[in-house]
């Protein structure tokens, strides 16, 4: 019961600080879950469970606040569910650790070009679905494949195209449980689920994720969310890399 407990409070501290940049937290959870004790199997469902619970919440509120901007999000959400069932089923039969470290060094690359980078295009660049269709298939790939959400990559990809990082918070809180709901779904079918855990950590994730949209709306601003995604970037990367 004390295991639980601790992963409640992990859930509700990694979902806040996620939804604030309009991320969801399995990137964080699941390597947080596998270090305090849980299977990596155990806590890739458990963290993408985490994601789907969050991103909803925060997608309900946002959906409340008319936020939601079909034009911009449908081509994520498409192609992010697409290949997150094509990212779920390669990872099935490839060298996950290969793929981590890869993934850890790309995270570190975008990290430090959204921090230094010094010319960026305007806020107001012109909307472009081949370049959402693109960035979704990308952030849904890796949400399949190592089981977490989709969202650390398509983030930080669309801030670097130029959009407003505010605006893209919003959206991908639409977008992350729809890719988090089809990679749960395929590592569930071949994994033993602790539905106890997944009761615990879903309700740990509903706490942070009104914790952390009420900070995203009235709190923190497009510049802070810049900042707090690239350093959890750098910090996700490193913890890969040297784990």
């Amino acid at each position: 019961m004390i295991e639980y407990i601790l992963y409640f409070f992990l859930t509700i501290i990694l979902s806040s600080v996620f939804a604030i940049a309009g991320v969801g937290s399995a990137i964080a959870l699941v390597p947080t879950f596998h270090f305090a004790g849980l299977s990596f199997d155990i806590s890739r469902a458990s963290g993408l469970f985490v994601n789907f619970i969050t991103t909803v919440t925060t997608s309900y509120l946002n959906f409340k606040k008319k936020l939601f901007d079909k034009e911009f999000i449908l081509p994520l959400v498409i192609s992010s569910v697409v290949f997150a069932f094509i990212g779920a089923k390669i990872s099935l039969e490839m060298d996950v650790e290969i793929v981590k470290n890869v993934f850890a060094t790309t995270l570190l690359v975008v990290a430090t070009l959204m921090i230094f980078k010094v010319k960026t295009i305007s806020n107001n660049i012109k909307l472009n679905k081949s370049i959402l269709y693109i960035v979704g298939s990308i952030g849904g790939f890796f949400s399949g494949f190592l089981g977490v959400g989709g969202g650390s990559i398509i983030s930080p990809i669309l801030i670097l195209c130029g959009y407003d990082p505010k605006k893209i918070a919003i959206s991908i809180s639409f977008v992350i449980p729809f890719s988090s709901l089809v990679a749960f779904y395929s590592y569930a079918t071949v994994i033993q689920i602790d539905y106890l855990l997944l009761a615990v950590v879903g309700v740990g994730a509903l706490i942070g994720g009104m914790i952390g949209n009420y900070l995203l709306h009235f709190k923190v601003s497009s510049k802070t969310i810049k900042k707090i995604l690239a350093v959890v970037l750098y910090l996700l990367a490193i913890k890969i890399l040297f784990s």
